[in-house]
């Protein structure tokens, strides 16, 4: 990683970084959605190709969001800070990043989703910047109606 891709905000850096690196951020982050018994199933961890860490001042990691790269912009998920790190501009961080980057590779959009009943990251989004673009649809599925499969 050279130092172009770090960028610092305070007594945060964030950087570009490799899969391993966020691998025990992504465990976290699942094992808290897990526990949440109204939220919607992600899809398996990590994903994305391209991946960004927030560490504190002594290398602490405090979060990390992964992207995928597509030719019509690139998509972030997640976004996640531990608990100890929220509200103290370690996502803000990541974000930002993400945009400094976004801006100097030239990709056209950055989109980010976010839980139709999250309002908080709604709100944190929207001070960044973003705006609401289109709605994603979900259902699932139940098992063992007619004309579904049933999952293995």
């Amino acid at each position: 990683m050279s130092e172009q891709d770090a960028t610092t905000r305070a007594d945060i850096t964030v950087r570009r970084a490799r899969i391993e690196e966020i691998r025990p951020l992504a465990v976290e982050y699942r094992t808290e959605q897990d526990s949440d018994p109204e939220g919607l199933p992600d899809p398996p961890l990590p994903q994305g190709g391209i991946f960004w860490l927030a560490t504190d001042e002594h290398g602490t990691p405090l979060g990390y969001a992964a992207g995928t790269l597509r030719p019509a912009g690139c998509t972030i998920g997640p976004v996640f800070a531990r608990p100890g790190a929220r509200r103290r501009g370690a996502g803000e961080a990541l974000i930002n990043a993400i945009q400094s980057w976004a801006e100097d590779t030239r990709v056209p959009v950055v989109e980010i989703s976010v839980a139709a009943d999250n309002h908080r990251g709604q709100r944190f989004l929207a001070a960044l910047g973003y705006q609401p673009r289109r709605i994603l649809m979900s259902i699932t599925p139940s098992t063992g109606r007619a004309g579904t499969d049933t999952p293995a």
